[in-house]
Parts: C-alpha cells; structure tokens; sequence
C-alpha cells in the first residue's frame, strides 16, 4: 500500500535522495519571524533556535537528519530518533544516506549529539536494521528500512529502557516509498556506562507488531503507567486534504507492547476540535506530556506536511479533551534559492527544551545552508501560559 502522509516527507527530502542538479546560484532569502495565530489570534514569537547536530569538529558535523524524536533519559540526557539521515559533498552530490539513525546528547547540552561514524561508510550506523521477518520491498530497488515514529521510556532498576515503535518502510531512489506496517524496538540505557563513542543501536522485538500505519505512530505514558498509543488514518493520496483522520487511541500495560492483541482502543474517533488549519494531522505528529507546562501536548505540521508552521494542541490527559490548534509560525522556513521554496516539516513536542512559561517544539528546516543545500531538525521556543 503507497503511504499516504508519510509520503510528505519524502517529497520535502526529494534534496537529499533524488534531487542530484546543482543549486540556483541565487541568495535566499529569510522570511520574517512569524507570529502564532489561534482562533482568537495571539502574537507569539518563536524563541531561540537550536539545530540539533554534533559538534562542530566531528566528522558528522556535516549532517542532515529529519523527524527527531527525543525522549529524556533518568540522567536528563537525551536520546534522539531520526528518520532519514544524509550528508551533502561540497559539490551537491550526496556522501551517504541512511534509513533510520539515533544518537545520544549529554545532560548539559541536550542538543549537542554524541555521533560516530562507521569507519567502512563514514557514514552513522543504522540504528534498527531489518530482521529476516521483513516482508520482500514490492518495488524494484527499494531498500528496507525503519523510520522511528515514537518512544516511551520505562525505567528499570538502574537502567532505562527506551520502547520505540518504527514504521516498516520499502523506500526506492525513484521515490516510491510503501507501508509495511510497524515495528517494536527496545534500547538500554545505563548512566554509568552513557553511550559516548558508541553507535546507538536498537534491537528488534517484533518486525510487524501492525500490517499497516497504525497504533505507536504518537506514544505516550499516562498518569497511570499504561502506553497510549494513536494512529491517524491517512488516505492514499496525499493530496487528498480531506481523507485524514479519524485518530485512534489504544491503551497497553507496558509489559505487552510486544503483543498487538493487548492494545485496547479506548476512542476510536478522537475528538481533534477544528482551528484555522486542517484539524486532523497530515503525517506524522508527536504526543507527550510536558512537566513543565503541565499539560499533555500533542504536535504536528498540518497539512499539507510541507508547510512554514506547527499546529499545537493541550490536554489534561492523553484522552483530552484536547484544545482547538495554536497555529505557530516559524522562522526561517519560507527560504527560497532561485525557484526552489524550502519549507519546514516533522514538527512536533520537545518538552526537553520546555522552561517556565515556554513551550519546546521542534521541526526539520530544509534548508539551512546553501551551495550545497543541506538541512537539519532544529528546536525552539514559544511562550505558553503553564497549566
């Protein structure tokens, strides 16, 4: 089945796989700081921006990862969950491209990532490789991969355990790009021992936890220590902007996600009041509870995926009700070279950058340098009123 939403993002990342043409030599330009708009309009500057990248001197420095995901280990430190990961030589053409990648940041500089390099590619290690249940990629010449979708952490003892569910991908140099449902994955994480110079690797616990796009697209822990678990229908075509939906919760204790049959859907048509944008997420969105704000939040671009805002939505609890979408404007995502507009997508909730009466919120900008054109996901800050 062709993937409908999570096809947007493809297309935004069409620079990093297909598009292979030397850039326009023209300067983009900026757009201005955007203001956030709700149906009753209030002005809300974005905050600082930070790109979420490795440090200048590392061999990585290069980078350009998609749809972070990242959950706050018991140390404070953070692991990250990308999707597509890629690097630009100086002339455009591309050094490497890797299907699914994670890495690690320290407590003091949560956007600051600890990646190495395999020495046979230069490129990062995957982090979830394909088992031999992986059903055959339908197309010709697409390569199976694991994009992260969401993650839960469960502490252990001394140790986290990090539960992340994966969406099966069949993705082809052409673009085509096909669903082959969900995976389950788990990752340990030790304090004493923190991943520093190591590849983040996962291990698989079911291959196709879901024949299709479904629940573990959002995951998060409730008050009472149960995984709740949404999906959001998506039409096949893209384009159809009034296909999406409807969104579904499914609860499970955290010693079954591995087994699809304990998810319990507790609401099948989950009340998404509309506001000035699509109620419905267009692809990929993010729900987590942020201490800070004190408010379960729920993030996403809306449609059509591609797009210069994040729509952001509170709850008191991962059933809601949840509040109609604060649409956020966000700076630097209206970049044009030539005739190419670079857009912004992957939007999503960041309560690691939360801070008192600031809301953390994180996209992928497409373009954050020129010549050659290379992007990075990157989070920011808005002032939000603390529950």
């Amino acid at each position: 089945m062709r993937v409908g939403a999570i096809a947007l993002a493809l297309v935004t990342l069409g620079l990093a796989i297909g598009c292979d043409g030397p850039d326009e030599p023209t300067a983009p330009t900026r757009s201005d700081r955007s203001t956030t708009t709700a149906l009753d309009p209030v002005d809300v500057a974005a905050g600082p921006i930070q790109r979420v990248r490795p440090p200048a001197e590392s061999e990585l420095a290069t980078i350009d990862r998609d749809a972070g995901i990242a959950v706050t280990l018991r140390d404070n430190s953070v692991l990250w969950l990308f999707g597509d990961t890629a690097a630009r030589l100086d002339d455009g053409t591309i050094d490497y491209f890797q299907i699914g990648t994670a890495s690690w940041a320290p407590p003091h500089a949560p956007a600051v990532t600890d990646d190495i390099a395999d020495p046979a590619t230069g490129a990062p290690v995957t982090f979830a490789t394909p088992t031999s249940d992986f059903p055959t990629c339908p197309g010709p010449g697409q390569r199976a991969g694991m994009w992260p979708a969401s993650a839960v952490v469960q502490p252990v003892g001394e140790r986290d355990r990090v539960i992340i569910w994966l969406h099966n991908i069949c993705l082809g140099a052409d673009g085509s790009l096909t669903d082959e449902g969900m995976a389950l994955a788990e990752w340990w994480y030790d304090p004493a021992a923190p991943p520093v110079e190591r590849p983040v690797v996962a291990t698989i616990l079911v291959q196709r936890l879901f024949a299709d796009r479904s629940f573990g697209t959002a995951a998060v822990l409730g008050d009472d220590g149960d995984v709740y678990a949404y999906r959001c229908a998506t039409p096949d075509d893209p384009a159809d902007a009034a296909g999406y939906g409807p969104c579904a919760v499914a609860r499970v204790p955290l010693a079954d996600v591995a087994d699809a049959s304990a998810y319990t859907v507790v609401e099948d048509d989950l009340a998404l009041p509309s506001g000035p944008t699509q109620p419905i997420p267009a692809g990929g969105f993010g729900v987590a509870h942020d201490p800070v704000i004190g408010a379960f939040v729920m993030a996403y671009s809306p449609w059509p995926g591609s797009t210069q805002v994040v729509d952001v939505r509170t709850a008191p609890s991962p059933l809601g009700p949840w509040s109609r979408p604060v649409t956020v404007g966000l700076d630097g995502c209206a970049d044009r070279i030539g005739s190419r507009q670079f857009n912004c997508y992957a939007g999503g909730p960041q309560p690691r950058f939360s801070t008192p009466g600031h809301l953390g919120l994180g996209y992928y900008d497409s373009s954050v340098s020129t010549f050659p054109t290379r992007g990075a996901y990157t989070v920011t800050s808005v002032p939000w009123p603390n529950s």
